[in-house]
């Protein structure tokens, strides 16, 4: 380029054009910087309030509860079978290792 096709007005223009689209990305930069931000602190807050208290009062009934292991094989298993409680424990074939039946409860429990 020679200095005599440098027109003042072009180039004065072509900055202020840079200008502008520096201060658009710049604030697009910030808005997802706070968005980012914002979706953090939610997410804290979100996870410490749902940390709550288990509650204590609750009955949980069945007829039966299986004990298993992480890859779901069943280890144990209280259950109720002719109106007695039975605890039975197994192995990793689930074969029956430790079982105990006891006496039948009274009507009235």
């Amino acid at each position: 380029m020679n200095s005599t096709d440098l027109n003042p007005n072009t180039l004065l223009a072509r900055v202020k054009r840079l200008e502008v689209q520096t201060r658009i990305w710049q604030v697009a930069a910030l808005l997802a910087l706070l968005i980012v931000g914002f979706s953090r602190t939610a997410n804290v807050k979100a996870q410490q309030n749902g940390k709550a208290e288990p509650a204590r009062d609750a009955t949980v009934e069945a007829q039966n509860f299986l004990l298993k292991d992480a890859a779901g094989t069943v280890m144990g298993q209280l259950t109720v079978r002719d109106g007695m409680a039975q605890l039975e424990l197994y192995d990793a074939s689930e074969k029956v290792t430790w079982s105990t039946n006891t006496r039948g409860i009274a009507a009235g429990r």
